[in-house]
């Protein structure tokens, strides 16, 4: 719209994201010593948040699962009213541009393609998690990266859900209450004071 980049104000939309990344921090310094396990992204996308993850937990291995071409039809068609997003939506992203942010990029392991099929028949499903964020904004994925991590998570570890109070992606709110339902585990599900995510733990 022609307004010079300096005159714009983000403040608005840079909080949840301070919020998110002070609230890994912390769960780093608490637990690291604590827990044992990898850590994970699902929904990497631009690999913001995964450089802070990579960031935090140096030591550990940083498993990254995006298609890294946007929204896979699949799961496209299961969404239903819960979004309006579409097929290839996000997809305006690299594994090369994602790498070139990682601060320990030797600790990281990226899987490339369609989930869950990317975490089945390898080394990831002999692993264990402390740290697992998923940020894939729709249901189908968001719900089988529950089932998948919630039985490979270490005891206090946690699983950080994005979007869970967002109005335009209402998919993984439905996703944990499903999850929650099936799981017969008593866990329980705190908001992280982002505004948008929670916190799935009692592992």
């Amino acid at each position: 719209m022609g307004v010079e980049e300096n005159r714009i104000i983000t403040s608005y939309l840079e909080l949840p994201i301070e919020s998110r990344i002070e609230f890994l921090k912390c769960f780093a310094q608490i637990y690291s010593d604590k827990t044992q396990g990898s850590v994970a992204e699902a929904g990497v996308f631009e690999g913001n948040f995964a450089k802070e993850i990579n960031r935090f937990f140096p030591d550990r291995k940083l498993h990254l699962f995006d298609t890294f071409s946007g929204f896979d039809k699949r799961d496209i068609q299961k969404e239903g009213e819960m979004s309006n997003a579409a097929e290839g939506e996000l997809g305006n992203t690299s594994v090369e541009s994602v790498m070139s942010k990682m601060p320990f990029p030797e600790k990281c392991i990226v899987h490339k393609g369609y989930f869950p099929e990317t975490a089945i028949g390898n080394q990831v499903e002999q692993e264990t998690f402390c740290f697992v964020n998923l940020d894939m904004d729709l249901y189908e994925p968001t719900y089988q990266g529950l089932v998948f991590f919630s039985k490979r998570m270490e005891h206090n570890g946690i699983i950080l859900i994005h979007d869970y109070f967002t109005d335009n992606f209402k998919g993984p709110r439905q996703a944990v209450s499903r999850f929650m339902k099936e799981s017969g585990q008593n866990l329980q599900i705190l908001p992280i004071g982002d505004g948008i995510s929670v916190a799935i733990c009692g592992f």
